[in-house]
């Protein structure tokens, strides 16, 4: 676990109800010994808003994306039906993963740790079995921040290099979402200030190593987020070898990487030299 950050207000990047669930659905948590942590876009707002980016997302999330460490799935089943008990929750009807809140919210629990199989995936057995792909959720667990509320509570929640590198192997799986790859743009493009005395004391090299970079703050706080995700990885051979291939493959495509497309710097080559500084950052420390 890692940095402790002063409270930060949740009404500036979320609404009153998601407020509500998490008012209630974190203390039950804590009862319940399951350790957790918040991920997606809901992190990435959390993160930057502890870190005194001041402005307020485009759009403000209203559902909320848990990851909760269980050890099966009568684990999980308990944890589900729990919260299905309080106030306003019920479980969707199809997705075992979901439950809605007030009709219109949808809370999503993301189980790792033991319950995860040998072959890396999870089954839950609903009205058929439902299979979870879960690469990397148990890798950035150790890297987690807690950050507290202005409603009193603690949040423990995915740090950005996590957030970047659970959405690298999210797209993966679902290149068709395109807002997948904006988040880490839009990570990349704000980072860079926000942490600049942890970059110029931590990694102090990349300002003279990138200096003629075109899009210098972006090149150095991607190779920075790089350089995080290689420790985060370096005790997972499999998925450092995923991600990396993942990489090259949009590095390579140099006339259609579907990864620099989305991106919105002013050159595809542009892009693309972004996507290559996350890659060269997990090689500074991984050598693999």
């Amino acid at each position: 676990m890692s940095n402790t950050y002063q409270p930060i207000l949740l009404n500036k990047i979320t609404d009153e109800v998601v407020i509500e669930i998490l008012n209630v659905v974190i203390p039950s948590l804590k009862s319940l010994n399951v350790d957790y942590f918040v991920v997606g876009a809901f992190a990435r707002d959390i993160e930057l808003l502890a870190k005194g980016y001041n402005e307020s997302p485009a759009r403000k999330t209203k559902d909320l994306d848990l990851a909760v460490m269980l050890s099966d799935e009568e684990a999980f089943n308990n944890l589900k039906t729990a919260l299905s008990k309080i106030d306003g929750f019920e479980i969707h009807p199809t997705e075992p993963i979901k439950l809605i809140y007030k009709n219109s919210y949808e809370l999503d629990l993301l189980p790792f740790g033991e319950i995860v199989n040998e072959k890396g995936f999870v089954e839950l057995k609903a009205k058929k079995t439902f299979t979870l792909d879960m690469p990397g959720f148990a890798e950035v667990y150790p890297s987690t921040n807690l950050i507290t509320t202005d409603q009193g509570f603690e949040l423990r929640v995915c740090s950005l290099p996590g957030v970047v590198l659970l959405k690298l192997i999210a797209w993966e799986d679902r290149n068709h979402r395109t807002k997948d790859i904006q988040d880490i743009e839009y990570i990349i493009r704000n980072l860079y200030l926000l942490e600049i005395e942890e970059i110029a004391f931590s990694n102090g090299d990349l300002l003279d190593l990138l200096e003629n970079e075109t899009n210098f703050t972006e090149s150095v706080t991607a190779r920075y987020i790089g350089r995080v995700i290689g420790e985060i990885l370096n005790d997972s051979l499999a998925l450092l070898d995923r991600l990396n291939q993942l990489l090259v493959t949009n590095i390579d495509d140099t006339d259609n990487s579907p990864m620099g497309k989305i991106m919105s710097f002013e050159t595809l080559e542009e892009s693309i030299r972004i996507i290559e500084q996350i890659y060269l950052g997990i090689k500074d420390v991984t050598r693999q």
